[in-house]
């Protein structure tokens, strides 16, 4: 049996209010050339039997359940890419789902840019009861951006907002998931980075994807924080080699992550700064080959 195009990777966690949707989102796709394979971490709600409901559907490949709960929701996603078999990976989160013509409409995006490494779609914002909310997308139009370019915009800030409106390239995911489970909100920010040094971005405007977006709970302020002492390791998987910065460019992106750290703690501002050095060196002795290169 030839691999499918899409594999699609669902990881659970005590998500069953939302996971019917989910499920039925993905297997009303209309492109059909998929693979599911849902995960569940160790849920103590009844995600379980939601699940069990669903392990039959001939395009259901692999049902996981942990024994114990993993702690990190990308050590799911590496789980997942590892038992994929398709071109494309679709991390389609639990609590979010899209329109039949999502898969369809991406995979037209790689056929019209055959370079690139990820895809996605605009997303619909919506609350814990499914009511959409302020629209928070960076872009209005379709583009398609040069790896490079790609990075140098995440250095500041992750323009992809949810994986679950993108797809992948595996051959790429495999390789860039790779240690994500040391982070708890943004190794998919830092997963993002390492994809599109290799390959180029794709984005459509069309609005296909809705996620789930818990703007007043207390684990969303939590994670206000992480976004900053996790956001910034971003700059510890860039190579200066690939993605060019003038001086004046890198004194912005430095000037940004000094002012991103100023609120957290003395102890993660400790750490922010040993990736803002870093990056700092890195970027100098890039700059200094590049010109003895030339």
């Amino acid at each position: 049996m030839p691999p499918p195009e899409v594999s699609v990777v669902v990881p659970n966690f005590n998500h069953a209010r939302y996971l019917e949707r989910r499920l039925d989102s993905v297997l009303a796709q209309s492109c059909r050339d998929i693979e599911v394979i849902i995960l569940d971490d160790r849920s103590t709600d009844d995600s379980r039997r939601l699940i069990e409901r669903y392990r039959d559907h001939p395009l259901v490949r692999h049902v996981v359940f942990n024994d114990v709960n993993t702690g990190s929701p990308f050590r799911q996603w590496e789980r997942g890419i590892g038992l994929a078999a398709g071109r494309w990976i679709w991390l389609a989160e639990s609590d979010d789902f899209c329109e039949p013509d999502l898969l369809e409409s991406l995979l037209a995006e790689t056929r019209r840019h055959p370079d690139v490494g990820i895809a996605f779609c605009r997303s619909e914002w919506v609350d814990a009861d499914g009511v959409a909310g302020e629209d928070l997308s960076l872009f209005r139009d379709d583009r398609f951006v040069e790896g490079t370019d790609a990075v140098k915009e995440m250095l500041f800030h992750c323009t992809v907002h949810n994986a679950s409106s993108a797809i992948i390239r595996r051959d790429l995911a495999a390789r860039a998931v790779r240690g994500l489970g040391r982070y708890r909100a943004c190794g998919d920010w830092i997963f993002y980075v390492r994809v599109l040094q290799r390959a180029n971005l794709a984005f459509t405007n069309r609005r296909l994807n809705s996620f789930r977006w818990y703007h007043a709970n207390v684990s969303s302020r939590a994670r206000k924080r992480l976004w900053v002492t996790e956001g910034v390791r971003v700059l510890d998987e860039v190579s200066f080699h690939r993605v060019r910065h003038t001086e004046p460019e890198f004194r912005r992106l430095r000037a940004h992550w000094i002012g991103q750290i100023a609120g957290v703690g003395p102890v993660d501002r400790l750490a922010a700064w040993t990736s803002i050095a870093s990056a700092a060196i890195r970027h100098r002795v890039a700059t200094l080959l590049a010109g003895r290169a030339g």
